[in-house]
């Protein structure tokens, strides 16, 4: 045997090659941790969630001009939808209240940019090219448009051929989807109406198959107008309350809230209240 030979196979080298192969793959280990690790250190703090922490306060912007989502009493006081679920938010997030910032829809996300707000809970529909600078939770309600037929009718899915003829109200969203779909679909006739109820009224009435609406008025309407249920969602437009970009606890608490809130069936409760008005 060499020595070379020997000195390889000795009990001394062995115990000194194991001792390198394992600093190799601690080390390898802590360098790929490093990103995540500077990721951490460097992150800048959460200021709306220490805001939230340090006062016991929630600030929602809201602008308060879209019933039954958001309202402002003759004596100051906020009611609605939104006001409900912020309450209930906050108490969830750790015992805080819920303070309300009248805002204009124009100003909804600049409020929380500068500081004045720390979310937005305003039946704010989603919008990705946001996303860049501000942040969305988890949406807690769908006001897309949606397809009405007769509860007695045969099993019902998105229009199809065969002379189907759909009401709407002129000049709404539900037109413009039923526009969409007699473009695509051949022999389906739009019957127009001047409002929304118009428009369910004359799938009540036999004039037409079927009704486009948006989802709040469905909400609104159908408890009142027995014989019409809702079908399916044919687009889709998220309420979700906004954040600041940076406010990545804050929102982590948002989130836990309103999940547990649907969990137990708080949201729902909450919104059927306010529909049924």
């Amino acid at each position: 045997m060499t020595g070379d030979e020997h000195a390889t196979r000795s009990p001394q080298y062995k115990h000194s090659t194991r001792y390198v192969l394992g600093f190799l793959a601690v080390a390898s280990v802590v360098l790929g941790l490093m990103p995540d690790m500077y990721a951490w250190l460097s992150r800048k703090p959460d200021k709306a969630w220490v805001r939230v922490q340090q006062s016991g306060v929630i600030k929602f912007a809201i602008d308060p001009s879209y019933m039954p989502f958001d309202g402002l009493g003759s004596h100051g006081d906020f009611f609605g939808i939104d006001v409900d679920l912020a309450n209930e938010i906050a108490k969830r997030i750790g015992g805080v209240r819920a303070e309300f910032v009248v805002t204009s829809y124009d100003s909804e996300y600049d409020v929380l940019k500068v500081g004045q707000a720390d979310a937005t809970i305003s039946a704010l529909v989603t919008d990705p090219s946001r996303l860049d600078k501000w942040r969305y939770s988890t949406p807690y309600f769908d006001a897309g448009q949606v397809l009405i037929a007769p509860t007695n009718a045969a099993k019902v899915s998105s229009p199809s051929p065969g002379g189907q003829r759909i009401s709407a109200e002129y000049g709404s969203a539900g037109d413009a989807e039923a526009r969409h779909i007699a473009r695509r679909t051949a022999g389906v006739e739009i019957v127009y109406a001047d409002t929304t109820e118009g428009a369910l009224r004359k799938v009540l009435d036999g004039q037409a198959d079927e009704a486009i609406v948006d989802a709040v008025s469905a909400a609104q309407l159908l408890p009142q107008l027995s014989g019409l249920h809702q079908v399916e969602y044919l687009t889709h437009d998220p309420y979700a309350i906004a954040v600041w970009g940076g406010s990545v606890e804050l929102l982590n608490a948002i989130n836990a809230a309103l999940n547990s809130m649907q969990q137990d069936g708080t949201t729902q409760r909450i919104v059927d209240e306010w529909m049924k008005r």
